[in-house]
């Protein structure tokens, strides 16, 4: 008779130096969601997990569990793209990919962004979000008609996660980064078709390769990191591209030449907080020229050029067209007074 896979023996095998199963990181994962592992046990799974380093297969694992037991979003519209990046540089920039996401939609690209408030940095994309106005636990029937007439929503992740409230003790006990916090990118409501992901590390962006390629839903995704270790593509070097097509996976890189911007430092970019952010957003949707808006194109282009493979320079003028000509301006005003109920 075979013994019933368990935490306690996924834990034992980590600790070993073992790696799970696909299945077995699902069966493990699941047990800690619905709450039947100890916070001692989930704990130590978490541990054992990270020090022995994840694999592809454990991340897929924990994303089939998460999915499993998710509220599933219907957008209503085909070839929607998302812009939701793991974090964990230790940059502490500006909201890039956030900005980068209502650019997108003010060039007619919909964007379906999955975000939750900051982890590992100073402002999350909700945190941003509600500084520029926007409500981020808007109902759905809201969030469908923001699809509709914008072309943008913004599913909060605690709205269509119930499950990981049984995680949130433990992980905000652990002084590090767990697997937990590499899953956003891989579990949208909406289970977009296009995805931009920005990741800190070249282990990161092998893994997140990795369980991207074995997803049904994705029709291409490009996972990115700056050679600074910009979780975001950079201006300050190289960024190196993951691209994910048909199940494969092939190596790009990029430089600033290819978006035909200037090379430039994130420094300028760093923020205090989520209001510095919203009002650095606020400036380049204005018109301001500077660090923030290069990275914003270069950022937009980048998801335009994931969705319809349009040449990255090109991207980058439809992009300022949208900032110049007003438009990303006033997609994010209309935004905040939709999910406010101000319309």
């Amino acid at each position: 008779m075979t013994t019933p896979f368990s935490t306690a023996t996924a834990i034992e095998r980590l600790a070993g130096g073992e790696s799970l199963s696909a299945d077995e990181s699902r069966l493990a994962v699941g047990s800690i969601l619905d709450g039947q592992t100890s916070e001692a046990a989930t704990a130590a799974f978490l541990t054992a997990l990270r020090v022995k380093g994840e694999t592809g297969d454990e991340l897929f694992g924990a994303v089939s569990a998460i999915r499993e037991r998710m509220i599933t979003f219907d957008s209503g519209r085909s070839g929607c793209l998302d812009t939701c990046g793991t974090g964990g540089d230790g940059a502490r920039t500006v909201n890039i990919s956030t900005g980068a996401a209502v650019v997108v939609a003010a060039c007619g690209v919909p964007v379906v962004k999955h975000g939750n408030r900051g982890a590992s940095s100073k402002s999350g994309s909700s945190d941003v979000l509600s500084a520029l106005g926007v409500s981020i636990d808007a109902a759905p029937d809201v969030l469908r008609v923001g699809l509709e007439e914008l072309g943008i929503a913004f599913l909060f992740a605690p709205r269509f996660h119930p499950g990981m409230r049984t995680v949130a003790a433990v992980r905000g006990q652990l002084p590090f980064r767990t697997i937990f916090n590499l899953v956003g990118p891989l579990c949208n409501p909406a289970s977009p078709c296009f995805q931009l992901v920005g990741v800190p590390s070249e282990p990161h962006a092998l893994r997140m390769a990795d369980a991207l390629s074995k997803t049904s839903s994705i029709r291409r995704a490009a996972v990115a990191r700056g050679s600074d270790g910009l979780d975001e593509v950079t201006l300050d070097g190289t960024t190196d591209v993951l691209l994910i097509e048909g199940g494969r996976t092939t190596r790009l890189t990029w430089t600033p030449d290819d978006f035909g911007l200037p090379v430039t430092s994130a420094e300028a970019l760093r923020v205090d907080g989520p209001a510095q952010s919203a009002e650095m957003l606020r400036r380049t949707f204005a018109g301001e020229d500077g660090p923030t808006r290069r990275y914003i194109l270069a950022n937009a282009a980048a998801a335009i050029w994931t969705v319809d493979q349009t040449p990255l320079a090109q991207a980058v003028e439809r992009a300022a067209e949208a900032l110049e000509s007003g438009r990303a301006a006033t997609l994010l005003e209309r935004w905040g007074r939709l999910t406010s109920g101000d319309r």
